[in-house]
């Protein structure tokens, strides 16, 4: 049997090695905008809404593959919101972007 058409022992060995090594990266990528959409939550709850902007910015510069494309639409107005004049109530677009943050930590927690 010719073998020339497939890739040897070693070199699937290297190919499953980068596989795993690039998982662990995105893991860690979505893992961390995880960690951001709970400080937002956390500081909704606290109504600190200084950290509501800095975690809105955060989500909103992020690409839409990655939080989806409903979190950065949201993110982007709750920011845009909060860097005008703010009187201290809660942004007309918090409820949209805490239910496309549920979504995403849903389904995040189900593809684990």
């Amino acid at each position: 049997m010719d073998t020339s058409d497939y890739p040897s022992l070693p070199d699937l060995s290297q190919f499953h090695a980068r596989l795993a090594a690039n998982s662990r990266r995105v893991e860690e990528v979505i893992d961390s905008q995880i960690d951001s959409i709970e400080r937002l939550f956390s500081a909704v709850t606290a109504q600190d809404w200084s950290v509501v902007a800095q975690m809105s910015r955060l989500l909103a510069d992020q690409e839409p593959d990655v939080v989806g494309p409903d979190v950065v639409r949201e993110a982007r107005s709750v920011f845009n919101e909060l860097s005008r004049a703010h009187d201290g109530s809660q942004p007309l677009h918090l409820p949209n972007l805490l239910d496309a943050c549920r979504a995403v930590r849903k389904n995040r927690q189900w593809t684990s």
